[in-house]
Order: C-alpha cells, then structure tokens, then sequence
C-alpha cells in the first residue's frame, strides 16, 4: 500500500469515528446544560430534624373579641363573620373581655366599639343581659370548634377606681384599682365567669385580672378601658382569684402577666413571689415589643408553665410583618399558642378583615393578612409539635397521628429565594408534597406540587411571600 492510499483510508476512518462520536457529545453537552438549568442555584440549606422539639403540643391559634364582637354581633352579617374566623381560619382560641362598665356619671371619652358594658352596674346590682353582642359571638366561636377560652379585664367596674373612671388614672403610672376593693373585683371576674357558664354554656379555661398593666398608657379620659397594676398588685389580685373561683367549683386556670412587651412580661411575672407564680396556669405577654424571646422563655421553663403570645396586632398591609412577627415568636419563645388582636377592623388593615364603622351592615373585605393568616392557622394545627429549624424564615410543624410535615416559610425581602429542605431525618418512600402560598400578587394560591430527591426538597420562595408546603405520608427516622 503506498503513502497516498494510506492516507485516504486514515482520513476515511477518522470521520467515520467523527460522525458517530459527534452525536453523543452533543447528547452529553444537552444533558449537562438541562440539569443546570434544572438545579438552580440554592440560596441555603436548612435541615428539619423531627427529634428537635421546640414546642410538644401546640394550643393552637386565635383572636380576641372585644372590641369587634362589641359591634359586629348586632350586625345582620355576624354569622359571616364567624365563619370567616372560625371556620375559614380555624381559630380555635378566643380571648373574651369581661368589661368594667365606664362611670355614667361622666362624659364617656372612649372609642364608640370600646366602650364595652359591665355586668355590675353599681354595687350589688347585677345586669345579666349585658354584652350582648360580644357574648354571642363567644357562643358562635365555641359552636365553630373553638376549644379554648380565655377570660380577661381590661378595667374593674368604675366605682372600684381611684379615678372612677374605667379609663385610666390621672396618673396613668399609678393603680386605678383601689387597694380596699381587690377582694371585690376577685369576686366581679369569678362570678361573671360562674354566670355566663350557666346562662351561655361556655367552659372558661382561662382568666386573668389584667390586661398590659405594666404599661403607662391608662389614663382618665382615654380611648379604652385599661387600668396600671403594679407586680405586687398584680400577685395579690392572682392569689385572690384563685380561691374566688374554687370557691364556685370553677377550674378555669390563671394566666399572667399579659403584658404589651416581653420584656415587661419578664419583669412582672419574675417579681411574682414563688406561690404566686405557682397559682399560673400559663405565662402570657403581648409582643408589640419583642424584646426579650430568650428570657421570657427561659423564665416560663424555670416555673414549669406553658407560654402564649396572647396578643399582637400591626397596621402593615401586606401581611409580611404580620408572618414575621408569628414565625419569631413561636420558634424563639417556644410559644405554645398565638392569638391576634382584631379579627376585624373598621378601615385600615390592622384586621385580618374590614369592616365600616357607619354601617356595620355593609359590605366587609378582607385584608391581604387574612391570607397570610391562613397560611398558618389552616395547617398546623392544635396537637402539633412545632420543630427546630435549621434557618431564620421557616416554621415547621409536625403531626405526629397525621404523619404530616408542613413548612411555612416566611421571605420578607426584595428577591427570590431558593431553598434545599434536608428530610434525610424522614422516612419518605411515599411522600407527596403540596403548596400555597399568599404574595403581593397571588392569595392563598396553589402551588406547583414539588418532589423530594435524594432525601431534599427544593423550594423557591418568591420576594415578598409566604409559603406553605405540606408533605404527607412522612415519618421521623429512629433515633
């Protein structure tokens, strides 16, 4: 063969080999530019371990009824209303207001849905058809499924005021409960209580005598009834409540100090003398201020007792604070409920839902945060433990009869983010994942159902959203 036949069958042969090996470098080139673009970048991973239990039993998640019940439960559209709350969000926690009844004798200065009635007018005289309007909106709640009711006093009645107004003292710093008068109002609260469980047939499972009374805010000529109470009143009142209501074979246990601040909480609770602290149920604290998670919990811990955030409320209308403020406090507290303020609002978008304060019967709306709400209260539900997580924006919660894992994941800021759920703690041979999520632009929408692969769930979670995925058929691995 000589050297230009040899070179013609070399060439031949090289672009044999070229024209079948060109095709599967392609091939490979396709593969490899797809699981690129199929595995975006992860912003972090966080690890969801079910043997981390940051709260063994949630309560559950609720609502105060003053002061919208006050004014709603007159209105044509009160069963809407409940249902809304009860049913559609599945609030399952009601605070109910037994009001002091402001002085008639003096130009009432209080918010019109505020002013809420007393059920002992003067002394000795009781007037049981009072606070109609918010009682029957305890009674819709509690035929809706709430389980858990709380009693509390914004103010005692009038004529047990320094002031002899229930508003405030004139110095807001100072006690407007007389001293010579704590054995009477112990009695008002024990004896409201023991009545309207007869005559509405509702259980009381929980009262306090106070309502923020640490605050410096309650002052004769306010717009709400509110009264100071110092620690050491406060500890009286607590020790005086307990008998008045062993007294009328009530169980109702005492809950306290359920200041506006964690930090007051703290304060309060902890200059309770050790019986007194003793005598509470659970310790609760409002969270307009969270400024002490850690030692509001290490606190409720030290004295074996359960701990609620039993109040919040914001004007912010994307309901991002809102989702914010939930997620924190219950994962840094360990929080074992979480109750917001106004279910309802009049205007502005401190309720989960709008109403108009001129004509109650008119049309309602619902805010932005009604939405973000349901993202929580709809799927973790009361039985639930709430379990450690590995990053700063995610709830999670697992139902340990259901086998179901939901994650509630909170991104507050200007971009998306994608998130790696490590479940290698889980057993997941038949999960299947769903999804809502509530944003600037979507409420309560159904999202893309994700799969989980090699033991992670990727999840993007847009700016500005709240997301929740529910993954069930799950199962925690032996330790």
């Amino acid at each position: 063969m000589n050297k230009k036949t040899s070179a013609r069958i070399f060439r031949f042969q090289v672009s044999a080999f070229r024209s079948k090996v060109s095709p599967l470098i392609s091939l490979v080139i396709l593969a490899l530019s797809l699981s690129r673009a199929v595995a975006a970048p992860v912003d972090y991973t966080t690890a969801i371990n079910p043997h981390a239990v940051l709260v063994d039993n949630f309560e559950g998640w609720g609502t105060s009824l003053c002061w919208w019940a006050n004014v709603l439960g007159g209105s044509i559209d009160r069963e809407q209303y409940a249902d809304l709350a009860f049913k559609k969000l599945q609030l399952n926690i009601v605070r109910y207001n037994i009001g002091g009844g402001e002085n008639p004798a003096i130009s009432n200065s209080m918010e019109l849905r505020a002013r809420m009635p007393g059920f002992e007018p003067r002394p000795g005289v009781w007037d049981w058809n009072a606070d109609a309007n918010q009682r029957w909106f305890l009674r819709a709640a509690v035929a809706r499924g709430v389980n858990r009711v709380e009693a509390f006093a914004n103010s005692p009645p009038y004529w047990m005021t320094v002031s002899g107004s229930t508003a405030g003292a004139a110095n807001a710093a100072d006690n407007n409960l007389r001293a010579e008068c704590e054995p009477q109002f112990a009695d008002y609260l024990a004896t409201v209580v023991s009545n309207l469980t007869v005559l509405d047939g509702v259980k009381f499972d929980l009262i306090t005598p106070m309502n923020e009374p640490a605050s410096d805010w309650w002052h004769y000529g306010g717009r709400q009834e509110g009264t100071h109470m110092s620690a050491d009143q406060q500890a009286r009142m607590i020790k005086l409540l307990r008998p008045a209501l062993d007294r009328r074979g009530l169980s109702a246990g005492l809950i306290g100090s359920e200041d506006n601040a964690e930090q007051l909480a703290f304060e309060s609770v902890s200059a309770y003398d050790p019986a007194t602290q003793k005598l509470l149920a659970r310790v609760a604290s409002h969270t307009y201020h969270a400024n002490n998670p850690d030692g509001l919990r290490q606190l409720a811990a030290a004295i074996g007792r359960p701990l609620w955030i039993s109040e919040y409320g914001d004007g912010e209308p994307s309901g991002l604070t809102l989702a914010r403020r939930i997620r924190d406090d219950i994962v840094q507290t360990h929080a074992c409920a979480w109750i917001y303020w106004q279910f309802a609002e009049p205007g502005g978008n401190w309720g989960l839902v709008r109403y108009h304060m001129r004509d109650t019967n008119g049309p309602l709306s619902l805010n932005k945060k009604f939405y973000v709400m349901w993202q929580f209260s709809r799927f973790i539900r009361p039985g639930f433990q709430i379990l450690e997580a590995g990053d700063t924006n995610s709830l999670v919660a697992y139902d340990p009869a259901g086998h179901q894992l939901v994650l509630v994941s909170v991104n507050d800021g200007e971009r998306a983010l994608t998130v790696a759920y490590d479940l290698v703690a889980f057993r997941v041979p038949a999960a299947s994942v769903q999804g809502w999520r509530t944003s600037d632009s979507e409420d309560l929408q159904a999202v893309n159902s994700a799969a989980i692969t090699g033991g992670k769930l990727i999840a993007t979670l847009p700016p500005r959203s709240v997301t929740t995925l529910v993954i069930t058929d799950i199962l925690p691995r032996l330790n």
